[in-house]
């Protein structure tokens, strides 16, 4: 692997593959490493239920994310609405008293528009029918603000994603376990494997 890559990212999940979904659509040439094998890879998000929680002001703007918007469930369903308000007041019960930080109102600010860049990249959703739905008058009501959910869930959520990393020419390694990293008077030049070998590369996001 004598090649230098603009963008090398160590860890397989959706932070990995959403970064590496960004840095292709740029024009970068991105190689994922992952220390798992084939059955294996993906990491914690396989194991998740593939539900994100994220703000919307109404039904209709859920409509652009679902894999069967044509389910007849949908017409008598209220998804009611999930306000940035809202999630910013969620995010306040982990944070100890402190308030919202910087990152967090980045990810209640944008937290939308991520839904609908994904959706773009073929990553869809349905909605938690079982978990966070009930039934009043004939209507389906959603309560709690956690709508939807991967389509299959962790595993669904890994697939598409990484179905979209490799459709935009970004590259995927797997059985190579990372130990540390090349740095060269003070700037990281790429990472080095526990097998010795060394990958070089133009910048480095640690996502495992």
């Amino acid at each position: 692997m004598s090649k230098i890559w603009d963008v090398l990212i160590v860890g397989s999940g959706n932070a990995a593959l959403c970064a590496g979904i960004a840095a292709c659509e740029r024009g970068a040439q991105v190689l994922i490493i992952e220390k798992s094998d084939a059955d294996l890879v993906g990491g914690n998000t396989k194991y998740t239920a593939g539900a994100m929680r994220f703000a919307y002001n109404s039904s209709k703007e859920l409509i652009p994310l679902l894999s069967k918007p044509d389910d007849p469930r949908i017409l008598r369903t209220n998804f009611g609405s999930y306000t940035q308000d809202e999630f910013k007041k969620d995010l306040l019960s982990f944070n100890d008293g402190e308030p919202i930080t910087p990152e967090q109102q980045i990810l209640v600010s944008n937290s939308y528009d991520t839904m609908i860049w994904l959706a773009q990249h073929g990553v869809t959703y349905e909605p938690v029918w079982a978990r966070q739905s009930f039934e009043k008058n004939g209507k389906i009501v959603f309560w709690g603000g956690l709508t939807l959910a991967a389509e299959n869930e962790g595993v669904g959520l890994f697939e598409m994603a990484a179905a979209a990393f490799k459709r935009l020419g970004g590259k995927m390694q797997l059985n190579c376990e990372f130990k540390s990293l090349l740095i060269k008077n003070g700037t990281i030049k790429g990472i080095k494997l526990t097998s010795g070998l060394e990958i070089k590369s133009r910048s480095v996001i640690l996502a495992c």
